[in-house]
């Protein structure tokens, strides 16, 4: 969620909005504009930095001022908002970080470095040299984020070709994993929907390593990572491969959406067609039917990216280091054997 969302659904200075958010300025707009922000950051997702607030209400005289850090969400801010993924880790990057005197001062999207100097009054604020950056993250992105941030780390799915320390559970092999289980299963004719990023790779390289069909109809690799990418395009997929009896989604939000779309079509999960997820997100276990799903280590990622930035920050390591994650295969009602 970027501050420059909603000052710019309000037409109002992101200076404004970081104020009345962030700080205890009772002076920073008048009662009916704090009003108004409010409403506005819970209508899109805004989750107050409880951790600073703590901090500074259980402050030790005398004790070291507490550093700030920052954290940026890559993706689209739809995705960002539908997706337990980014709140589970953002949780956990928060109170790692409290516990070592530092707090998350402000979470913003990509979207926020469109606008030139769009951070500059908020660093000016409270300055930061720190970063953490969640999920799918292009490598360009880096060189525009370190006009402001000198030490990053990245936590995702994604391993990148990239100038920065790495927390993965990668994508890649978990789409190997997922397709070789639904084979296991008996499926043939599986397909795909997400993005064309490391599931798709992973994906294509085990359906030609399995003879499996690789008809491009199977696959749908434009979809935003939502519920509702998810219900498009399990519509479309439906249309493009009739005859797919497993499909293996991006995400669990896209899961979701798929499985809505096939009880629309009136085609059942799993008697007709099997749906796996990733992330295992608390959500799958209340559909009908509960959704497999890839269980990744999202909490204990969030505190690895925390250790490991301190660690850079305090000389313990130069290199640039990839710390990468397991996963497993978490199997419910969604898949069967044919």
């Amino acid at each position: 969620m970027a501050l420059k969302d909603i000052a710019s659904a309000l037409g109002i200075s992101i200076s404004t909005v970081s104020r009345v958010l962030n700080t205890e300025n009772t002076s920073a707009a008048s009662q009916e504009l704090k009003r108004k922000i409010w409403e506005e950051a819970k209508k899109q997702g805004y989750m107050p930095n409880q951790a600073a607030r703590q901090l500074r209400e259980s402050a030790i005289p005398d004790a070291p001022e507490p550093k700030s850090l920052y954290c940026v969400f890559a993706v689209a801010p739809q995705e960002s908002k539908d997706d337990p993924f980014y709140t589970k880790i953002l949780e956990s990057v928060e109170q790692e970080a409290f516990k070592h005197n530092y707090i998350l001062q402000y979470t913003f999207s990509a979207t926020a470095l469109d606008v030139p100097g769009a951070l500059t009054p908020i660093l000016s604020a409270t300055p930061s040299d720190y970063l953490v950056i969640i999920g799918r993250f292009k490598p360009a992105l880096l060189k525009r984020l370190e006009v402001y941030f000198k030490k990053t780390i990245y936590i995702g799915l994604n391993l990148l070709d990239a100038p920065c320390d790495q927390i993965v559970c990668n994508s890649r092999e978990i789409a190997r994993t997922v397709v070789r289980y639904l084979h296991s299963l008996n499926h043939r004719n599986i397909g795909f929907i997400g993005s064309a990023e490391g599931r798709l790779r992973g994906y294509q390289e085990t359906v030609t390593d399995l003879k499996l069909p690789t008809d491009s109809r199977y696959i749908i690799d434009d979809t935003v990572l939502s519920m509702e990418g998810g219900y498009q395009g399990m519509l479309r997929l439906l249309d493009s491969a009739p005859d797919v009896t497993a499909v293996f989604c991006a995400n669990d939000m896209v899961s979701i959406g798929a499985l809505k779309a096939c009880r629309d079509r009136g085609v059942r999960v799993p008697e007709d067609i099997s749906l796996i997820g990733v992330n295992d997100v608390e959500n799958v276990q209340y559909t009908d039917p509960m959704l497999s799903s890839v269980r990744v280590p999202l909490e204990e990622m969030g505190k690895m990216a925390v250790v490991m930035l301190l660690d850079r920050v305090n000389g313990g390591h130069t290199s640039h280091v990839t710390v990468q994650f397991p996963y497993t295969i978490v199997k419910r009602g969604s898949c069967r054997a044919l």
